[in-house]
């Protein structure tokens, strides 16, 4: 991960599968962020699971390397800023303790740039298979509260359409 690599499949669907097959048997249902990401992961996840929505969100490269490249943490704490949105009070120094503020190696820009680039040859299959069997919906934007109600709204039409079919 610290170059900015994607976890390997067998591991993914392994952790993944395990908790969401356990919890399709208890009578639940399942939002996943992220995953899948590869085709193996979609094969794998179809096979245990009826995968019936899916939510796409694009948001542009260059938007996503900025969010990420301008985060810093205090590595004792976790404590994480942004100098966009949750900057330090003293630049370079954690609010709490003024220790040095550090940048993730996975989190600087080059590393961000490899692992869409990757994300992106990775998932455009996945968005195909999913436009082929009818139940993906792609929403594009940058802004959180413009994305959310639009997100919700399908969602809402969407279980409301399903709970109309099983009357």
């Amino acid at each position: 991960m610290d170059q900015g690599a994607l976890v390997p499949d067998n591991i993914m669907i392994r952790m993944v599968l395990d908790d969401a097959v356990e919890a399709i048997k208890e009578g639940q249902s399942l939002l996943l962020d992220g995953f899948p990401r590869t085709m193996e992961q979609a094969v794998a996840l179809d096979k245990n699971l009826d995968v019936d929505m899916v939510i796409n969100l694009c948001v542009p490269n260059e938007t996503i390397i900025e969010r990420i490249s301008d985060r810093w943490i205090h590595p004792a704490s976790g404590r994480v800023y942004s100098y966009s949105y949750k900057p330090p009070m003293v630049e370079g120094k954690d609010d709490e303790t003024g220790e040095d503020l550090v940048q993730r190696d996975d989190d600087k820009p080059e590393s961000v740039l490899r692992r869409l680039q990757k994300y992106d040859e990775a998932t455009a299959p996945l968005v195909k298979y999913y436009e082929e069997k009818g139940v993906i919906q792609t929403f594009r934007g940058t802004m959180s509260d413009v994305i959310y109600p639009e997100v919700k709204d399908w969602l809402d039409n969407q279980l409301a359409e399903d709970a109309a079919a099983t009357v």
